[in-house]
């Protein structure tokens, strides 16, 4: 059992916490510009929303027709950056959207984190780009919220508040718009999450209901934006024997503690697959992708192996 006080989501986010506060100029993760190429559903989501989605009309779910992006494990904001100056890039462009008949329509980005530290540090560099980006500050189709939210969290660890509760609070906090009624409590709200590095940083044996957790914030056709850690990264080949968790067995996904505290694990495609078709996803894209990373100092080259998935809350008919 690996649900050790050390490696409890309360004992994570403080260990993250720490971790944040000791980077708080907030440029230890660089701007990942690469995800609305490696995901261009972000995007096409924005202008057209899920077009298999059967709530793609913004009918009666909650939201008021709204396209709302959740990050979940936004950390220093390095992912919201790119999408928000993309987005706001497009808008300015006059690249035609696909608004259909609901004029109030709007993009929603939400970001979540466990960790406060880290929400307050996305919160204040996505505040300073709004001030000094001219293009940003002009946008009038994106807005941004971010709050702190943990999906690992059992019943009684999170006052007893559901991830969707809190995911709903964001939203209608940002928007000032309720719920369309009674039945509306218990819908997803969700569009597109974007799940990047987050996954391999939850406890291990948390990952079933944080998985499970994500799938009700969503709605029918929803997709996961999915990139992590994976088997044979250099990170992995770097740890010594002594990092590697002694309940993580030879034919699972090795699991390891960094000597801060924080947890790294390195996903198999097919552990991936079982873990998300687990939760009531299917599966739309999965592979490796393998990055050569050049250090100029040493000229070496570093090989980086991640896990790219795409996963689609099922539409029940």
């Amino acid at each position: 059992d690996d649900d050790n006080n050390d490696l409890l989501p309360q004992s994570q986010s403080k260990v993250w916490d720490a971790f944040h506060s000791h980077h708080s100029a907030g440029n230890f993760y660089k701007p990942r510009r690469y995800l609305t190429k490696s995901f261009p559903c972000i995007l096409q989501y924005f202008e057209h929303g899920n077009s298999n989605s059967s709530t793609s009309d913004g009918g009666g779910n909650g939201d008021g027709g709204d396209r709302i992006l959740l990050e979940i494990g936004c950390g220093s904001g390095s992912s919201c950056i790119p999408i928000i100056k993309r987005c706001s890039e497009i808008e300015c462009a006059g690249v035609p959207g696909d608004e259909g008949d609901n004029k109030e329509q709007k993009n929603v980005l939400l970001a979540c984190d466990s960790s406060p530290v880290a929400v307050e540090t996305t919160r204040r560099f996505i505040d300073k780009m709004m001030e000094k980006d001219d293009v940003v500050a002009k946008s009038r189709d994106l807005s941004f919220g971010v709050f702190v939210a943990d999906p690992s969290l059992c019943a009684g660890e999170s006052d007893n508040v559901p991830f969707l509760h809190e995911v709903k609070s964001a939203y209608e906090q940002l928007t000032s718009k309720g719920p369309d009624g009674p039945d509306d409590v218990d819908r997803g709200i969700v569009g597109i999450v974007l799940m990047v590095f987050v996954l391999s940083a939850v406890t291990p044996s948390r990952v079933d209901r944080f998985l499970q957790q994500v799938y009700r914030t969503m709605k029918p056709g929803g997709k996961v934006c999915f990139r992590d850690y994976g088997l044979y990264d250099m990170p992995m080949l770097r740890f010594p024997p002594a990092a590697r968790k002694s309940s993580s067995a030879p034919s699972e996904d090795p699991v390891f503690v960094r000597g801060e505290g924080t947890i790294a694990r390195f996903f198999s495609v097919e552990a991936t697959k079982e873990s998300f078709e687990s939760a009531g996803f299917s599966t739309v894209e999965l592979r490796y992708c393998t990055v050569f990373n050049h250090n100029r100092k040493t000229g070496q080259k570093l090989k980086r192996v991640f896990v790219h998935g795409v996963f689609e809350k099922p539409i029940v008919l």
